[in-house]
């Protein structure tokens, strides 16, 4: 059961937007004409948003781990200031740290019909500050702004968005073709992608070198997923298939086939280099057509 609570630590919390407490976690429950969705002060993280008249657009494993240092299974998890083990494969926190510390509500605010929430990582968090701004209505829009501390960064991030189709296997993924990417379930061994759309046939981690817009053709689902990022040098690709979700305790081995994650990220050879001070955005708008 949710509880709704008070923190008056935080700003004024604007009509529709209430804090509570889910499974544990402190969360912000948006529900408002446009839309409803539910953000996760861990990790600044959003687990659901329902536009009005349509399903949710992200999927949530239900097998999901929620609260303090724990990185949640599903939604969108803000990747970084490194991606998966680092570039040099010697990290072993996977994805970074900001998906698993509490980040701070600082701002709240209807802007139309839109609800805009602003967030920002500790005070004390080492050797960086990162910002999120999260707009839900119509559409979604999603930026994270990181900022380098008193030391040079390399940095890598990702938006690493669980999107919820009818079946995985009969999805086509529009604006990858042609493009080249890395094979993460063969040693990263370069390709290159065809001239159709892509179509997944099993376990697949790819990163593609392409930064438009993608579009999901969601067969089952009967709908489209666009996604149009900003700020970003590359798309990963993932779903583990069969072959490998038994393997991960926090999915259901039969769930596989509900989602397939979409990343807008830099990383690999395309990160970038910040001087103290300096900041990057990446950031993406996710709508729903039929």
């Amino acid at each position: 059961m949710n509880t709704a609570r008070t923190d008056a630590s935080m700003p004024t919390l604007p009509d529709g937007v209430t804090l509570e407490e889910v499974r544990g976690a402190d969360v912000l429950v948006i529900d408002v004409p446009a839309a409803r969705g539910v953000l996760h002060l861990d990790g600044a993280h959003l687990t659901s948003w329902v536009p009005a008249g349509e399903s949710d657009l992200l999927w949530l494993s239900p097998d999901s781990a929620f609260g303090a240092g724990e990185a949640i299974r599903g939604g969108i998890p803000v990747i970084g200031p490194w991606f998966g083990p680092g570039r040099e494969g010697d990290m072993t926190v996977k994805h970074g740290w900001l998906r698993n510390v509490r980040w701070e509500l600082t701002a709240a605010s209807l802007e139309g019909q839109d609800v805009v929430l602003e967030l920002m990582t500790p005070k004390d968090a080492a050797k960086l500050t990162a910002t999120a701004v999260v707009r839900i209505g119509s559409e979604l829009c999603v930026d994270v702004t990181i900022t380098a501390g008193a030391e040079p960064l390399e940095l890598e991030a990702a938006l690493h968005t669980y999107l919820a189709v009818g079946d995985v296997r009969r999805i086509a993924i529009e604006g990858l073709e042609n493009a080249p990417y890395l094979d993460n379930t063969r040693g990263l061994a370069a390709d290159v992608l065809g001239s159709e759309p892509l179509r997944l046939t099993g376990s697949t981690d790819r990163i593609v070198d392409a930064h438009g817009e993608v579009v999901i053709v969601d067969e089952v689902g009967s709908r489209r997923i666009i996604s149009t990022p900003r700020g970003t040098a590359k798309t990963v690709v993932w779903n583990p298939w069969d072959e490998l979700v038994t393997s991960m305790a926090d999915i259901p081995d039969a769930s596989w086939t509900e989602f397939v994650c979409l990343e807008p990220a830099v990383a690999k050879d395309r990160f970038v280099a910040l001087e103290p001070g300096e900041s990057h955005t990446l950031g993406a708008t996710y709508r729903i057509e039929h």
